[in-house]
C-alpha cells in the first residue's frame, strides 16, 4: 500500500463538501455497490447502503444549519492499494455544548475511474482506561518514553562497536480488538502474545528493555539477531493465531543507535526513532532503518524492498525505511 496524493485531494474536497452541507457533492461521491457501511459517533448511527447514507447527511445538515461544523482538520492520511484505498484524519466539532475532538476515516474504492467511499467511520477518542477499565499501550512512543526516562543498563546487549539495535513491537489496532472480543478473551490473547515474544527475544539472544500493554522494546547485540528474532516474532503470531476469531497482527521497527559514544543521544533520539521506524509499519511487517539495512548488505537470506519515507524524530528531512520480507 502506497501514499497517494490524489486520494488525499479526494478527501480535501469531500471535507469541503460536509462543511458546506453540499448534499449533491456528498452523494455523488458515496458508492451505491451493496456493502456501504457508515458507522457514526452515535451508537444507533449505523446505516448500510449509499442512498440511506446520503439521505442522513442530508437530513443532518438541515438538523445543523448547514454543514458539518468541522474545524482544525489535522494532517490528511492517504494510502491506495489498486482499486481500493482509505483516507484517515482527525477534526475538532464546535457542538452546542463546546469543541470535542472527533476521528474520521473513509475507506474508497475506485469505479469507473472515479473514487468513491464506501466505508464512513467517525468516532470520539475515550482512554483506555474509561472505557476499558483496563490500561493498555496507546503508542510506542509511550514506551520510548519510559525508557528515556529509566535509562536502563544495556551493556550486556552492546556490540563491540557500541552500538544496540533496538527492536520495537505492538499489536495493531489493539483497542478495537479489545472492545469486539471482550476483557477476558483479549487478556488470554494478550498473554499468549506476550510469552511468544518474550520467549523468542531470549531464544534470539536479546533482551526485554520495556514492556507496556501490548507494546515491547527489544535490544540486542547484533543485527541480524535482531532481524532473526522479528522474524520469527512473525511467524509465532501467523501459526499462534491462525483462528478468524482471534486475528492479530504485529508491526515490529527495527533501528540500531551507537549507546557507548553517547548515552544522552542514544536515549533521547535512537530509542525514538525506532518507535518512529516501528509506527510506519502496518500489522504484520517488519520496517527496518537504513543503517540497519546496511549493516546486514550481503545476507543473501535476508530480502528488503523499499518502505515509505518518513520524518523521524531528531533528524531533518524524511528517511527511507525497508520492508523485510519475511513470508
Amino acid at each position: 500500500m502506497e501514499p497517494s496524493e490524489e486520494l488525499r485531494e479526494v478527501a480535501i474536497r469531500l471535507i469541503e463538501a460536509v462543511q458546506q452541507g453540499d448534499s449533491d457533492a456528498v452523494r455523488a461521491r458515496i458508492s451505491h455497490l451493496p456493502g456501504l457501511l457508515m458507522w457514526g459517533s452515535d451508537p444507533d448511527e449505523v446505516v448500510v447502503g449509499g442512498d440511506e447514507a446520503g439521505r442522513l447527511w442530508a437530513q443532518q445538515f438541515v438538523e445543523m444549519g448547514g454543514g458539518y461544523p468541522w474545524t482544525d482538520i489535522g494532517e490528511i492520511h492517504a494510502h491506495r492499494e489498486g482499486t481500493m484505498g482509505w483516507a484517515a484524519f482527525d477534526l475538532v466539532w464546535q457542538t452546542p455544548t463546546g469543541p470535542r475532538d472527533f476521528r474520521i476515516s473513509w475507506v474508497f474504492h475506485l469505479e469507473h475511474g472515479d473514487w468513491r467511499v464506501v466505508h464512513i467511520h467517525a468516532s470520539v477518542p475515550v482512554p483506555n482506561e474509561e472505557a476499558l477499565g483496563i490500561v493498555v499501550t496507546t503508542h510506542l512512543d509511550d514506551v520510548a518514553e519510559a525508557v528515556r526516562d529509566e535509562r536502563p543498563d544495556l551493556s550486556g546487549e552492546t556490540s563491540p562497536d557500541g552500538t544496540v539495535t533496538i527492536v520495537f513491537t505492538d499489536i495493531e489496532d489493539s483497542t478495537r480488538l479489545t472492545q469486539a472480543l471482550g476483557d477476558r478473551a483479549w487478556l488470554e490473547i494478550l498473554r499468549a502474545h506476550n510469552d511468544l515474544v518474550c520467549s523468542q527475544t531470549a531464544e534470539h539472544g536479546g533482551t526485554v528493555v520495556k514492556g507496556a500493554g501490548d507494546g515491547y522494546m527489544l535490544a540486542f547485540s547484533s543485527a541480524r539477531r535482531a532481524l532473526a528474532c522479528s522474524v520469527a516474532i512473525q511467524r509465532g503470531i501467523a501459526e499462534t493465531f491462525d483462528d478468524p476469531g482471534s486475528p492479530i497482527k504485529v508491526r515490529i521497527g527495527v533501528h540500531t543507535g551507537e549507546v557507548l559514544k553517547d548515552a544522552d543521544d542514544f536515549y533521547g533520539t535512537a530509542v525514538n526513532q525506532a518507535a518512529r521506524v516501528a509506527s510506519a509499519a502496518s500489522g504484520g511487517q517488519i520496517f527496518t532503518s537504513g543503517l540497519v539495512r546496511a549493516l546486514v548488505e550481503g545476507d543473501h537470506d535476508l530480502v528488503f524492498r523499499d518502505g515509505p519515507e518518513v520524518e523521524m524524530k531528531g533528524l531533518a528531512g524524511t528517511h527511507r525505511l525497508h520492508e523485510l520480507k519475511w513470508a
